[in-house]
């Protein structure tokens, strides 16, 4: 069995400026500097982590960073780890959304897991490659303990994909927050959600 701990990156600069940043880089938040701290107590304390795997931006990476430094373990950068291209919508807020992209925003929120942005990435695509990737790394790394550090899509989509739900439902999966953490066992053939979106480490924040 291998564990899975996945954390979604702590506040950007993209969450406090209320702009969508997908797969443009953008550094934490004085907030998300916290929530960092915080994730990294949290599972230092909860969890016996023998190897850490990453997103390449910086806000994912920088949240399991204090994990990394405390247990001297390299951070190993996966590109399909990354957050969803938002194509066309990358960088804009949802005020620009709404008012100039055919009710781009609106097709978004309400149906994040169908509407594929011009020159973005398709959720459909997004899940497969995070699938795939989760069970290379199992299979890398075997019976181990596994941190993660990642973004809201990719913990969303990984749900439905564990819950046999069609991403026509992800609308109704729960977002999860930043610094948030999802514990997930793989034992080589089926995914099981232990823990979801749990941010009892948060609370003083």
């Amino acid at each position: 069995m291998t564990k899975f701990i996945i954390v979604r990156h702590g506040q950007s600069k993209s969450n406090e400026g209320g702009y969508l940043a997908g797969v443009t880089d953008v550094p934490l938040s004085s907030l998300g500097e916290k929530q960092a701290k915080a994730v990294s107590e949290y599972i230092l304390n909860k969890y016996k982590i023998d190897a850490i795997y990453s997103s390449p931006l910086e806000r994912a990476c920088n949240t399991v960073k204090g994990v990394a430094d405390a247990l001297d373990l390299p951070i190993i950068k996966e590109d399909n780890l990354i957050e969803l291209d938002f194509g066309e919508l990358e960088g804009l807020t949802l005020e620009q959304i709404k008012n100039n992209f055919d009710n781009g925003y609106g097709k978004w929120a309400n149906d994040p897991g169908v509407y594929v942005p011009k020159g973005g990435e398709a959720m459909t695509h997004l899940q497969a490659r995070v699938v795939e990737k989760l069970k290379e790394i199992a299979k890398k790394e075997g019976e181990k303990t596994v941190l993660i550090g990642s973004h809201s899509s990719v913990i969303r989509a990984l749900q439905c994909y564990i819950q046999g739900l069609p991403l026509e439902k992800m609308k109704n999966t729960p977002w999860v927050v930043n610094g948030s953490i999802a514990d997930i066992d793989f034992d080589g053939e089926s995914f099981y959600i232990i823990k979801y979106g749990y941010d009892g480490h948060l609370m003083n924040l």
